[in-house]
């Protein structure tokens, strides 16, 4: 993310003019520099913290020092200013900046607050603590400096521009776009009326409009940039670039079509061409560009990790393996392709062998939360619940916060049948979600197991009113009302539950037994030939309903495999890339 530095003047006459040429500079990249733009000046900074003493002429040097990139003699001068003039803010300002230049962070941040206690209405301060704070980072931090700004200079450009680009860069598009509108000049995708306005602009507002799902606004923006590129084959990549990071993968595609027609066989511009076909689902021509790109630099990982997920896209599982075992052979420490093997093996049965690729995934990325969670999932296949448990509760010291993995720390525990841990790690989850429907009809399920009825009814209700389509708390809610002898009561629920899982044997022996205490032998007969078809594993005539007889209950399953929707930062709809 880019972000623009703030003009390190107030708006004061002379000083002002002085230290904005020096502000020209202080753009945090190349890109940034080149499309910096003139803003409107603050309002004056109140009389009573201007300066004791005139130091506009030794500001002055200091800040054509810096503009002139002698900033060991920039950062003397303006201490000379500070050292007389301890009390002025600008030059603290000035001072911090040219620090900041000379990648001394912490030296120019403390200047910056210095500038802010002595003047807290600063806008040069607080918009370059700011662009300082968001490169660090600090993105709260950074949020609340240039809102500060904006509250006292509301048409500061470049703190509009950089509240925008964070709020992009969160997906907070309803924030973002309103922000960049007014840094682009643009209003609902309208082209602005500068021509001169910064195409790197225009494409983060597009992508704003794409994540807000106004594709029409994008669409306008986009043409205008596009127009602009001309036959620039750089200018065409660096749009198909940015359109691909904003999920317009069909216009991204035909931008880098046309650059590698106007500039043929370059790497970079293939490799992506193939991630846009992939992403499209044209996997033969993903796999064409991917191999023509792979041809050109043998010793690149990235093209044969993704020759692989346009294998396995392809139901080639094989040939999936095949490519992703060669990128660890040219790059070892991949932690997404041994994490893609462990998918792939997973997929076709081999959980045993996707184990030690799931762990090596997990060893080289431990930040991602998904790792952990599908490593423990394949011990879950193979009812390793302690092995499962070992890996969620290591997930849950890195990831303290997430509710999904005290969760999955307590499913792990239930099926050891540890039912107090089970239970406090559900309610550690719940105190960080407390309208889960998974905790409540697991909490529920260890309720009915202790004996505690009526706390398990008051559970798997809570459960069944937070998400009606949830099969176990039926099921369970169900059973129970079977077991106290409620039986009008249990049927309409073993309904619903039959209704979501009706392949589930257990729910049609509940039938079964509730529909016969109450006399309904032909349902009672239904529901018990829907259960012996379903359970299968009685010999033939076992389990026929004899006079006064009742077949053996089903065996209680493993535990499923847990399913939990992860935090965006590892629920990705698509495998994870390098």
């Amino acid at each position: 993310m880019t972000f623009r530095e703030g003009n390190s003047s107030a708006g004061l006459g002379a000083r002002a003019a002085a230290l904005c040429a020096a502000a020209a500079c202080l753009c945090a990249t190349a890109a940034a520099q080149k499309a910096a733009r003139p803003a409107r000046q603050p309002p004056p900074r109140p009389a009573s913290v201007k300066p004791a003493a005139d130091n506009a002429a030794a500001l002055g040097e200091a800040a054509a020092l810096l503009q002139a990139g002698r900033l060991e003699e920039a950062e003397a001068r303006a201490r000379q200013v500070v050292t007389a003039s301890p009390r002025d803010a600008q030059a603290r300002t000035l001072l911090g900046v040219i620090l900041d230049q000379r990648g001394r962070a912490a030296e120019a941040e403390r200047e910056y607050r210095e500038a802010i206690r002595l003047d807290p209405k600063s806008v040069p301060a607080q918009a370059n603590l700011g662009v300082l704070l968001a490169r660090t980072g600090r993105l709260d931090q950074a949020v609340e400096a240039f809102e500060t700004v904006l509250r006292f200079a509301p048409d500061h450009s470049q703190s509009v521009y950089n509240l925008g680009a964070i709020y992009a860069g969160r997906g907070d598009y309803d924030r973002a776009v309103p922000l960049l509108e007014r840094a682009a000049g643009v209003r609902a995708g309208e082209p602005p009326a500068d021509t001169r306005v910064d195409p790197s602009l225009l494409l983060m507002l597009a992508r704003a409009y794409l994540g807000a799902g106004r594709a029409e606004e994008a669409s306008k923006l986009i043409d205008v940039v596009e127009r602009g590129a001309g036959e620039d084959p750089r200018a065409l990549f660096t749009l198909g670039l940015a359109l691909a990071q904003g999920g317009a993968y069909e216009h991204a595609a035909r931008l880098f079509e046309r650059t590698d027609a106007l500039r043929p066989n370059t790497y970079e511009v293939l490799y992506n061409l193939g991630i846009a076909r992939y992403n499209l689902d044209r996997y033969d021509a993903a796999a064409r560009a991917l191999e023509a790109a792979a041809a050109l630099r043998p010793g690149e990982a990235e093209p044969l990790y993704r020759l692989g997920l346009v294998a396995s896209a392809r139901g080639q599982s094989e040939a999936a393996l095949g490519y992703w075992q060669k990128a660890l052979a040219v790059r070892p420490e991949y932690p997404e392709a041994n994490f893609m093997i462990g998918e792939e093996l997973s997929k076709v049965g081999r959980a045993a062998g996707a184990v030690p690729f799931y762990e090596r995934a997990v060893q080289q990325d431990p930040s991602k939360l998904v790792y952990y969670v599908r490593l423990g999932a394949v011990h879950f296949r193979r009812q390793s619940y302690e092995q499962a448990r070992a890996v969620y509760e290591e997930a849950a010291r890195r990831f303290p916060d997430v509710p999904q993995v005290q969760f999955l720390v307590g499913y792990a525990a239930r099926g050891q049948g540890r039912y107090d841990d089970a239970e406090a790690a559900f309610r550690r989850s719940l105190a960080l979600q407390p309208d889960s429907a998974d905790v409540y009809a697991n909490l529920g399920y260890i309720a009915i197991q202790r004996g505690a009825d009526a706390e398990a009814e008051q559970l798997l209700k809570r459960a069944i009113a937070l998400d009606a389509k949830l099969y176990p708390p039926r099921y369970d809610l169900g059973r129970l009302l079977v077991r106290v002898k409620r039986y009008e009561e249990a049927v309409p629920v073993l309904r619903d539950a039959e209704a979501l899982n009706a392949k589930d044997p257990g729910v049609h022996y509940q039938l079964f037994l509730a529909l016969s205490r109450l006399k309904k032998s032909s349902e009672a007969k239904d529901e018990l030939a829907l259960f012996q078809r379903l359970e299968g594993a009685r010999k033939a005539g076992q389990d026929a309903t004899a006079e006064g007889a009742t077949p053996r209950p089903p065996e209680e399953q493993p535990l499923p495999e847990p399913s939990v929707a992860l935090p965006a930062q590892g629920n990705t709809a698509r495998p994870p890339a390098p």
